[in-house]
């Protein structure tokens, strides 16, 4: 059977070195994001919310769940890649080599292949339990990219990359296979969303 998904990328946040990934909390302005974009999510009709544990993404679709008290379930595969282990000012550096090397990973760290097909697998897994249904999914940039390219593999780093905070991608499953909408467009979602290069960074703790 049939599932519409809606991949959500959480609002803008701000990492701080003084705090684990999961823990990022969202920013003023992705605070003020995730208030607007509740309204925005209403029309389409969605029956239940699937979220990585981290704390940007629950914060994201808060307010849609208070506004349409849908159900909220957290799956833990749904997670941010671990690309680093604390802030580093060359990040840049490494994020070019991971998607140039599925295979590259920093010590500790998790490569774009393992991401990826983690992420790949928390989605057949959302796709199935949620078979007949239209749900959303709060996750990340990095692995809906890393997805993303499962479905259209030219889908690559500079794509991704345009990915916004926040930012709603329209995916269907059908015959145990996804389909990415490369035409949908949430209305009014332009005016409310910001370039990941604006999201404020705590380098020191």
């Amino acid at each position: 059977m049939d599932c519409e998904i809606f991949l959500v990328r959480h609002a803008q946040s701000h990492p701080r070195a003084s705090l684990p990934d999961a823990q990022w909390p969202l920013s003023e302005l992705g605070r003020s994001q995730a208030q607007g974009l509740a309204p925005l999510l209403a029309p389409l009709e969605i029956e239940e919310v699937i979220s990585s544990p981290y704390r940007r993404c629950l914060d994201t679709v808060a307010p849609f769940i208070g506004r349409q008290g849908v159900a909220l379930r957290v799956r833990h595969d749904l997670r941010e890649r671990t690309i680093v282990k604390t802030l580093i000012r060359d990040f840049a550096q490494v994020w070019h080599r991971s998607w140039e090397d599925f295979h590259f990973a920093l010590p500790e760290c998790e490569s774009s292949h393992v991401a990826q097909q983690r992420m790949l697998a928390a989605m057949h897994g959302v796709a199935r339990e949620s078979a007949g249904r239209r749900v959303a999914v709060s996750s990340h940039g990095n692995v809906i990219g890393l997805f993303l390219n499962t479905i259209e593999p030219s889908y690559h780093r500079t794509h991704t990359e345009q990915l916004r905070n926040p930012d709603v991608v329209r995916v269907l499953y059908r015959d145990e296979r996804f389909h990415w909408d490369d035409g949908f467009r949430l209305t009014g979602l332009d005016a409310l969303s910001s370039s990941h290069s604006s999201t404020p960074m705590d380098h020191d703790s």
